[in-house]
């Protein structure tokens, strides 16, 4: 089943909240709500557990309500990746604004599966046709999500997109590039 979600937001700085707590969250499904969306993936920059945090207070406070997949984006020389962490210890990456940093992002296409397309904060450092080209040569999913750094860019933009099509995907990756 296909669901609307933005893949890539900054909840902490977008609420500013270091901590995260009911407020936080709340404020957050009231966002998801408001776009039309399904869910987030909370991905700050190298601090994964701000996502459990929020994903654990979700499903103990409001189950049922709008769905967190818990991420974080860190970077890989030269670019800069998103890393979701999905049920079954399955992880789906994706390179982040292909373009910003100005390096080639086509040097770390063995170790992601997807590619942002568009991208709410560096939009126009995306050369789309050249992501285009990468991710049909390497069947990477095009993805379009928010970066979003304030509350009210979460959703602004997102994707239609199953959870099994994500973790398809990953297996497959990881299946393929066994040592």
């Amino acid at each position: 089943m296909k669901l609307k979600l933005d893949l890539h937001t900054h909840c902490f700085e977008a609420t500013g909240q270091r901590w995260v707590d009911v407020g936080v969250v709340e404020k957050l499904i009231d966002q998801i709500k408001a776009r039309g969306l399904d869910g987030i993936a909370v991905t700050e920059h190298d601090y994964k557990s701000y996502g459990f945090q929020v994903k654990e207070l979700a499903d103990k406070h409001f189950p049922g309500q709008a769905l967190f997949i818990p991420g974080q984006e860190i970077s890989i020389w030269p670019v800069e990746v998103v890393e979701l962490f999905l049920s079954d210890d399955v992880t789906f990456r994706f390179i982040a604004h292909p373009g910003y940093p100005p390096w080639d992002f086509q040097r770390r296409l063995d170790r992601v599966q997807g590619i942002e397309i568009e991208n709410g904060m560096h939009n126009w450092q995306i050369d789309k046709d050249k992501v285009r080209e990468v991710a049909e040569k390497n069947g990477l999913l095009l993805l379009t999500n928010s970066d979003a750094h304030t509350v009210e860019d979460i959703g602004k933009f997102y994707n239609e997109v199953s959870l099994e099509d994500l973790t398809a995907r990953a297996r497959a990756h990881a299946e393929a590039h066994k040592a």
